[in-house]
């Protein structure tokens, strides 16, 4: 006994017509009497009286029905719900980002372009530590994440795609005491006021240089922000150099001087879905996402 069993019983409880159900049920009139009689013998009772003239319940029937009808059309709202709910996320994309100056000027602008192209598709964006993005991916609770490609461990299980290559830069206020341009050596930094991010929130490639010039240089003086919003008004401020990649920088922070740090420290950012998601909407913003689809990031120094 299956739901369509259940149906054109219904039906036939409703209609007491062999032909009448089978018109409203779109099959033939042998396939309901077939159906009927399947389900008489699961049961072990008769469902319905059968003359040559009349159709009716039988007590197991009128019963049966009384009980199935209510517990048949929850089923069926239910599975229209979650047909309706399907269909709004074939249009929804959730996007997981690290909340940096670069990615609020940025994505804003990508994001318009895309819609301006699908109209019906629904964006809505969450802010999370970098180092939460990826497990977040995975669970399902956003469908595409933007990050460097550092954060990414080999068995993450996710497509990246680079959309731009950044280099670690030394950040400061154009203001700042700190004159040195074209590139910055780690012994620059001694005796300079450094603005780390925390721990938590850095991803790999960050803390392995945090560490590496936290060991190297005795006299560095240190101060975490525990957020990139943190850091950038601490920079702003003129309150320290900032040691982060460029492409957390747009390009219309005028004020700011953006140094590269000495030695190969490139690194790649750009968007991650699932290997395997399913969601297509956002299968599709991942693939119309290409080089250059992505506003430029602040110019080395």
């Amino acid at each position: 006994m299956n739901t369509e069993h259940l149906a054109i019983f219904i039906n036939l409880a409703e209609t007491l017509s062999f032909s009448g159900t089978a018109m409203n049920m779109g099959v033939s009139q042998s396939a309901v009497s077939q159906t009927i009689s399947s389900m008489e013998r699961y049961i072990g009772a008769d469902l319905f009286y059968r003359t040559r003239k009349k159709v009716s319940l039988t007590p197991v029937g009128k019963a049966f029905y009384e009980d199935i009808r209510p517990v048949h059309h929850n089923y069926v709202d239910t599975l229209r719900q979650l047909e309706a709910l399907n269909e709004q996320a074939r249009d929804k994309i959730t996007i997981g980002i690290s909340n940096s100056p670069y990615e609020i000027f940025a994505l804003s602008k990508s994001i318009k372009a895309y819609q301006a192209e699908n109209p019906k598709v629904q964006f809505y964006i969450e802010s999370h530590n970098n180092r939460d993005l990826v497990g977040l991916l995975n669970e399902g609770a956003l469908d595409i994440v933007f990050l460097s490609q550092d954060s990414l461990s080999p068995s993450a299980n996710v497509k990246f795609k680079p959309l731009l290559t950044g280099k670690y830069c030394a950040v400061f206020h154009q203001d700042y005491d700190f004159a040195i341009r074209g590139s910055v050596k780690h012994s620059d930094l001694d005796k300079q006021r450094v603005i780390f991010l925390s721990d938590n929130i850095c991803t790999p490639g960050q803390y392995s240089l945090q560490k590496i010039l936290w060991q190297e240089l005795p006299h560095l003086k240190v101060t975490s922000a525990n957020s990139i919003n943190a850091a950038m008004l601490s920079i702003k401020a003129g309150l320290g150099i900032g040691i982060l990649p460029n492409f957390l920088l747009p390009d219309q922070l005028k004020d700011l001087a953006v140094v590269p740090l000495s030695g190969k420290n490139e690194v790649s950012y750009g968007p991650a879905i699932p290997e395997r998601t399913m969601s297509t909407a956002s299968q599709a913003f991942f693939d119309w996402l290409e080089e250059g689809k992505l506003p430029a990031m602040h110019e080395l120094a």
